[in-house]
């Protein structure tokens, strides 16, 4: 690829007109990739009529799932058995980090078994990739190619920042050890079949000598960056995928918005006759003619609502597992990822920091992008009272009426069905964090 078409892959943020599907946008296609690794991208069917092709095609990906399955128990248990081993000679601080690595796997295995194993979760990014996406929405009108754009912008600047941020938390994360190392002189040659002990980013309990054996070092600092990275992976990349998702929602509400406040008037006035005050009242009213096309315009309207409404509660099913899970993880991790960074020396802040400082992000960034679902939801019922209600008749009155039932209430993706996920979630969980990191402080 030329380097020009190259720095308009990365950095040209206005959509293409000669693309025909999502799939092909830019920032998709970086996130396909990612999300190809982890085997979590939606299943792409060829050939629907190849039933053969389908089938392997499935079984590839099941394997391909399971590996990683696989490979995060291993991790957990070789975690696990290395904390029981060496628990009593440790300290706070280095438990603290074996800690936090156990839980970001906790948390991957239930990213791994609520949606890479689950039909659900399949069915939903399908149908965002082929229905939802404002793509197929963008030439229904001006303001809905504007909205368009403007999202596309939005996805594709969060889309680069999630990579470059992933990348180079698990960076400082890798070679923060690799430089002690260094520091200390175990590269030497003098010192490569000496007697000294390796630092890793991750600990796990081998069967063989890892942190004193200078080649099964190497293999294990190998083994260490892949699993770093498919963790990276499968927090940020499985974020940034619900997050768009969220995006384009918070557009189609935008759309709605627009068309409810731009519902068209009555174009003349109708004069009433008021017999017993001998009165004339002049009074503006839809005709008959204009009354179907109101009715039909509301029947519109109110589908368009039911169907943003329809895909958030499926997202809530899907999601919310994995949402719980999350907002469990931040609880339990944030208050030892600040008792790392307390220790305020150079090692601690260049290893723990960008990662604390990522994570908190994570969970700021993804509450405030699904705040917006439950914000912009909440001026609907506003925009539904604003139509022009009194001028329809009866008929498309109570259509109104029955309108503006269904958005008395703001939508929220729910975790679970047990709390909103949004910025009042997120300052609960930030609040106790801090509560219980000055805890540990204090003892």
């Amino acid at each position: 690829m030329p380097s020009s078409s190259l720095r308009d892959f990365f950095f040209d943020y206005e959509p293409q007109d000669d693309v025909t599907s999502p799939a092909d946008y830019p920032y998709l296609i970086m996130l396909r990739h990612l999300l190809s690794v982890i085997s979590s991208w939606p299943l792409k069917l060829i050939d629907p009529l190849d039933t053969d092709a389908i089938r392997r095609r499935r079984i590839w990906v099941f394997i391909q799932r399971s590996f990683h399955l696989v490979l995060v128990l291993i991790t957990f248990v070789g975690g696990a058995m290395y904390v029981l081993l060496h628990m009593n000679s440790m300290s706070i601080f280095e438990l603290g980090h074996l800690y936090i690595s156990l839980l970001m796997t906790i948390v991957i295995f239930s990213r791994i078994t609520t949606l890479c194993f689950s039909d659900q979760y399949e069915a939903i990014a399908r149908l965002f990739l082929e229905k939802i996406h404002l793509f197929f929405h963008k030439d229904y009108s001006e303001f809905s190619m504007k909205t368009h754009k403007q999202i596309h912008r939005i996805s594709h600047i969060f889309t680069l920042y999630q990579i470059v941020a992933m990348i180079g938390a698990l960076s400082l994360f890798n070679l923060t050890p690799i430089y002690n190392n260094y520091a200390a002189g175990n590269y030497e040659r003098s010192n490569i079949k000496g007697n000294v002990t390796y630092e890793h980013a991750l600990y796990f309990s081998y069967p063989f000598p890892v942190s004193t054996d200078f080649k099964l070092y190497i293999l294990a600092n190998f083994f260490h960056w892949i699993i770093s990275y498919l963790c990276g992976s499968w927090f940020c990349m499985h974020d940034c995928f619900l997050s768009i998702m969220v995006f384009h929602l918070w557009g189609h509400f935008k759309i709605l918005l627009y068309n409810l406040d731009n519902f068209p008037k009555p174009s003349s006035k109708t004069i009433f006759t008021i017999e017993h005050i001998n009165a004339n009242l002049f009074c503006e009213m839809y005709s008959p003619h204009e009354l179907i096309k109101v009715s039909d315009k509301l029947k519109d309207l109110i589908e368009f609502h039911r169907n943003i409404v329809s895909f958030i509660d499926k997202m809530s099913d899907v999601f919310g597992p994995m949402l719980l899970a999350y907002y469990g993880f931040h609880q339990a991790c944030g208050c030892l990822l600040l008792l790392e960074c307390s220790q305020m020396t150079a090692d601690a802040l260049i290893r723990y920091l960008p990662l604390t400082i990522i994570l908190f992000q994570q969970l700021i960034q993804l509450s405030i992008v699904f705040e917006l679902i439950g914000s912009i939801s909440d001026r609907l019922q506003g925009a539904v009272y604003g139509l022009p209600w009194e001028c329809m008749d009866t008929r498309n009155r109570r259509t109104v009426n029955f309108f503006l039932m269904n958005v008395q209430k703001p939508v929220h993706v729910k975790a679970l069905g047990l709390a909103d996920v949004g910025v009042t979630s997120m300052s609960t969980i930030l609040k106790t964090s801090m509560s219980y990191f000055i805890f540990l402080r204090s003892n």
